[in-house]
């Protein structure tokens, strides 16, 4: 069964804004609806295909990646209004009519997966083939989607309204207020909590919806991420402790199905997929199984897109194709400073790390890179002897793009792991160890020489405090998992971690359990400028000063409809406000 048919169910489930909210067609509420399993299993579909619509597959590269130094608005002049508000964005003019403000998109993910969960039960009594199992199955989906979607805007706008069950049609008030990251964490944690009482078995499927549907990995990998958050946000050491417990349970999941399989010392594409016990495809197949084929064996959750049903507009905008013509560029690029060389002033540390040619198109003469990861159609066929960078960028007839959005993988949650561990290093030294364990596992699978020598791989001796390990987790994240809409939400981690260090005065200005609103006028929150600039390398004072310049601001279309918002109060000096 094709990946998108299911898709294809919700197709017509076509929403319209109202208010704050983007509310669903008569037909999806109707009684005469919710009749059969059917019914249940194309909301279900269709929650994850609005959850694959451009407008939000744009919002998780700039909200998690653009605002961090992998990307840059593309230098070539052309008009775009999105270009615009990149530009705004990065330079720190951001005002609330910005269009990467808008979260409407993610609200009506999360409304559809509130209409399941309340209308699917009423479907158990009616259908017979539609169990009671089942439907906790598809429960412990939406609970989860749900999570993840208020987990990507409290991370993008800090204070985020929480909506009390679906909405049904236009009369409904949605006048709700923001509340503090905490409690929206809070809910994350009790949502996902639920997810796992009845979760979708990763083995539960052989085809696309092993990983296209969340599971108990996904749910997991979801639950470890809030956790990290949650923990750099308070630093509570509990909340580290419980992301590397369900890191383990994802680790383990993956290591006993391929155990079970008898892979795990067998040849696969070329060379063992075990890597210290984890299994991973070798350095030189990665690229091609991860983000050509897609749905792999590393794969813990992404996106199904087809190219054809469901073309990956969004990755292709960002990427690729800005305006869904044949274009040979994308409204982001990739600064050279990083990436034009390997060796330490560069993110790669030697010519043999795979990932330096799979990131990007590197023409000599460029100021600025295309993306190449998760773009490029095809295997870049390099190996121990033949490492080459792509230098000519794909021809313009190249206009859609089918690639699966991944939002966890294997390597990611090792590394998320590994971040925890780090922070519990005062509790046990032993950590650090363990910490550089992992990351060097990700690290030596990607480095082009069939037998590593001493100088091929990192150095423990090299590592040896709590501040150098974090780096090191901080810099291999970003060579491993660049551009994919990762990087800016680890230099939040790692900003509000440091906010709390040592006799940082500014930690006590720090309050994730009161809004922007409560804690009051700019000059009560932490500075933030000083210590994005040691691991940004740029000029990072006027866009990222303070706590509140890190998030976006709420649009003004909705502050004008909803008198319970408030604004980010890096963004009141220039708002006029009318409430209707």
């Amino acid at each position: 069964m094709k990946k998108y048919i299911l898709f294809l169910m919700a197709g017509a489930l076509m929403t319209s804004c109202v208010d704050t909210i983007v509310l669903p067609t008569d037909k999806t509420v109707s009684e005469d609806f919710w009749k059969s399993r059917d019914d249940v299993s194309s909301m279900v579909a269709g929650a994850y295909k609005e959850m694959a619509q451009t407008s939000n597959i744009e919002r998780f590269i700039v909200w998690g990646d653009f605002r961090s130094d992998e990307l840059d608005v593309n230098s070539t002049v052309f008009n775009d209004g999105k270009r615009t508000d990149l530009e705004e964005i990065k330079v720190g003019t951001m005002d609330y009519e910005n269009q990467y403000a808008n979260w409407a998109s993610l609200y009506s993910v999360i409304n559809k997966c509130n209409i399941v969960l309340e209308r699917a039960p009423q479907v158990v009594a009616i259908d017979p083939s539609y169990t009671e199992g089942t439907y906790r199955t598809d429960e412990s989906q939406m609970l989860a989607l749900k999570a993840l979607c208020y987990f990507y805007l409290v991370r993008a706008f800090r204070d985020v309204p929480v909506t009390q069950g679906a909405s049904f049609n236009s009369s409904q008030e949605f006048d709700i207020p923001q509340l503090a990251p905490l409690e929206v964490l809070d809910t994350c944690v009790a949502d996902l909590t639920k997810a796992l009482s009845v979760p979708l078995s990763p083995q539960g499927y052989t085809d696309w919806r092993k990983v296209g549907y969340i599971n108990r990995d996904g749910i997991n990998a979801i639950l470890a991420d809030v956790y990290l958050w949650r923990a750099s946000m308070t630093g509570n050491t509990e909340d580290y402790r419980k992301c590397i417990e369900c890191c383990d349970a994802v680790i383990k999941s993956k290591q006993d199905e391929y155990l079970a399989e008898g892979a795990q010392t067998g040849p696969m594409m070329g060379g063992s997929i075990d890597h210290d016990g984890y299994p991973l495809y070798p350095g030189e197949n990665a690229y091609v199984m991860n983000f050509i084929n897609g749905n792999s064996m590393e794969s813990i959750f992404e996106l199904q897109l087809d190219g054809k049903n469901i073309s990956n507009n969004g990755l292709a905008h960002c990427y690729w194709n800005y305006d869904d013509r044949q274009r040979t560029y994308g409204l982001m690029m990739v600064p050279t400073d990083k990436f034009s060389g390997t060796g330490d002033n560069f993110l790669y540390r030697d010519a043999f790390d795979y990932r330096w040619y799979e990131s990007c198109f590197m023409p000599d003469d460029a100021n600025q890179y295309n993306v190449l990861k998760m773009v490029y159609p095809q295997s870049l066929g390099n190996n121990e002897t033949t490492r080459e960078k792509v230098t000519t960028v794909m021809t313009s007839g190249y206009t859609r793009i089918k690639r699966n959005w991944i939002f966890y993988r294997l390597t990611d949650v090792m590394l998320m792991k590994a971040e925890a561990l780090v922070q519990l290093a005062d509790e046990d030294a032993g950590n650090l160890q363990r910490a550089f364990s992992l990351v060097n596992t990700v690290n030596k699978r990607s480095i082009a020489k069939a037998t590593l020598g001493a100088t091929d791989t990192l150095q423990l001796s090299r590592y040896t405090t709590k501040a150098q390990m974090e780096e090191l987790v901080l810099q291999e994240r970003q060579r491993e998992l660049c551009f994919e809409g990762k990087r800016w939400f680890d230099l939040l981690r790692y900003t509000y971690r440091q906010l709390r260090a040592g006799e940082n005065s500014q930690a006590a200005l720090l309050h994730p359990d009161k809004t922007m609103h409560e804690i009051g006028e700019l000059g009560n929150f932490p500075e933030t400028s000083n210590i994005l600039m040691g691991v940004m390398d740029q000029d990072v004072q006027i866009s990222m000063e303070s706590e509140p310049y890190l998030y976006f601001p709420v649009l003004m279309d909705e502050l004008n409809v909803n008198p319970l918002l408030n604004q980010n109060p890096a963004y009141i000096k220039n708002e006029t406000i009318v409430k209707q």
